[in-house]
């Protein structure tokens, strides 16, 4: 009888100590959406201006890094909006050129945080909507 008590006792303590236990955050990457969009214009060959809106998603390294990129937001948007606008109409409409946009824009990215923060968490910046006219 006294095991069985015990036993009993031993058992809701342990389901007692397992539902305070908070989840565990994911390990992998983490995905951060940038809002709004960004929108700018392009220099059109005709020397018109060409006008482009992009959505963006980053695929940062590790969930701890995301309040670091939270709080440099602007800085970020910048980059990428700077980025956009200095690029040609060849390079906004053709996608292998647009692949190459996204890796520059990594990099850029990664290198203003590298000075503001000491790190570089981005793995990957993806363009989930790219709108051009």
């Amino acid at each position: 009888m006294f095991r069985s008590a015990a036993f009993c006792l031993l058992l809701a303590l342990s389901a007692t100590l397992s539902a305070q236990e908070e989840p565990a955050e994911p390990a992998g990457p983490i995905y951060y959406t940038m809002t709004p969009d960004i929108i700018t214009n392009y220099q059109n060959a005709e020397q018109n201006l060409g006008y482009v809106r992009v959505a963006v998603d980053l695929m940062l390294e590790r969930p701890e890094q995301l309040p670091l990129v939270e709080e440099n937001m602007p800085l970020l948007r910048d980059a990428l909006n700077d980025l956009l606008a200095e690029k040609n109409r060849q390079e906004i409409r053709s996608l292998p050129a647009r692949t190459e946009l996204a890796n520059e824009g990594r990099q850029r990215l990664n290198d203003l945080l590298l000075q503001e923060t000491g790190q570089t968490p981005v793995r990957r910046v993806l363009f989930t909507t790219f709108l051009y006219q």
